[in-house]
């Protein structure tokens, strides 16, 4: 019998997933989830902050903070609730013109259909075999003989031939029953495995790579093109000394072009779910909250992610260091690539931290002697 004309596809009728929240659908859950995020991040570094814990793991002293930002808290906060308003007017938009929605029904179709594709695979193994002239069908056989000596040993049964089991159904994958849908067990196993497991992963991984990929090269245009740092991207290097609040202290045009368009770019050729995209989104806040906290808290498992961490993009807010580390979020691929990752060692980082909270104590008793020789001044005339 051929082995395609023996398989069936089942049928399948899809019907809206059950909202997670009942009185809110998924898709505008995930656009009020990294919002919640966004905020519910900040408010722990900011608690922190009011209550000076963790001083020995900070970046800069409260004094830095402030001395050298040039924008106040308060203009921060006014800018941020301000781009997330307009960022969730946009999502609604675009939600509402795609008809976004998630819809389930079909996993036992999709499920069949990743087995076709395995058979379609392990139909080639026996043609690559012939090349080196080794016959698939002859060393299948051999390897079932072999499998079937090795499960009985001493009377009693092993699992010692198991492998060899398996890579007999790989071999010669129709050898065998327990067909389910004309696929045998291996090829169902294993193609839930790639539905459940491995595409989801892969989707992640494209929206990761083209997000990363999306922030550094405008990113790093910004700071090449004076016209473009000047009038979009000046906005947020007015926070000298990074706080979790100031993450998305941007201008409305860096945050249409890097943000809105960015992610929905990624999402679009990732291939993301509602509720996928729920979980990118939010990890993605709760990231760049992170990486502008200010704290290298060695128990924060967003810094666990790899080298992009809170001291990566701290570098890159300051002066001596605003020319390099444009990577943003997870990866710093490609300021590695492109050869503009911060090349200053250790012991010449910690120098320039060093002077850096010196000049900031430096100014703050310049600034106090300044207001109590005005205030004796007053009291004088």
């Amino acid at each position: 019998m051929d082995n395609e004309t023996s398989t069936v596809f089942p049928s399948y009728t899809v019907h809206p997933v059950p909202r997670l929240v009942p009185w809110l659908s998924d898709f505008h859950l995930s656009l009020l989830l990294p919002v919640a995020a966004y905020w519910f991040m900040s408010l722990i570094f900011w608690y922190i902050d009011r209550k000076d814990h963790f001083a020995r793991y900070r970046l800069h002293t409260p004094e830095e903070f402030k001395q050298r930002n040039r924008v106040t808290a308060a203009e921060v906060l006014r800018s941020v609730l301000l781009q997330q308003a307009v960022q969730t007017a946009l999502g609604l938009f675009l939600g509402y013109v795609t008809e976004a929605g998630d819809f389930r029904g079909r996993e036992e179709y999709d499920i069949a259909v990743w087995a076709a594709r395995i058979r379609r695979a392990s139909d080639a193994i026996p043609w690559v075999l012939a090349l080196v002239g080794i016959d698939g069908t002859t060393l299948a056989l051999q390897l079932q003989t072999y499998a079937a000596s090795l499960n009985v040993h001493g009377g009693a049964t092993t699992t010692t031939g198991k492998p060899f089991q398996l890579m007999t159904s790989i071999i010669s994958p129709h050898l065998g029953d327990g067909l389910t849908y004309g696929f045998t067990a291996w090829e169902i196993s294993a193609a839930k495995i790639a539905y459940w497991v491995l595409e989801p992963a892969a989707r992640f991984g494209v929206a990761v790579c083209f997000s990363d990929s999306w922030q550094y090269f405008w990113h790093r245009a910004m700071h090449s093109n004076k016209w473009l740092y000047r009038n979009v991207h000046a906005h947020h290097h007015k926070i000298y000394v990074p706080y979790a609040f100031g993450a998305f202290y941007n201008t409305l045009a860096e945050a249409f072009v890097l943000d809105t368009i960015g992610t929905t770019v990624s999402l679009m050729l990732s291939g993301l779910t509602i509720r996928q995209t729920m979980c990118f989104s939010t990890v993605s806040v709760l990231k760049g909250v992170d990486d502008h906290c200010g704290y290298r808290l060695p128990w924060d498992p967003l810094q666990w992610l790899g080298e992009q961490d809170t001291r990566f993009h701290d570098v890159h807010h300051q002066s001596w260091g605003i020319k390099s580390n444009y990577s943003q979020l997870y990866t710093t691929f490609w300021d590695h690539v492109c050869g503009t990752a911060c090349d200053k060692s250790e012991v010449e980082l910690a120098a320039l931290y060093e002077k850096g909270r010196r000049a900031a104590v430096n100014a703050e008793t310049t600034a106090t002697a300044a207001g109590d020789t005005n205030a004796k001044g007053s009291c004088g005339k």
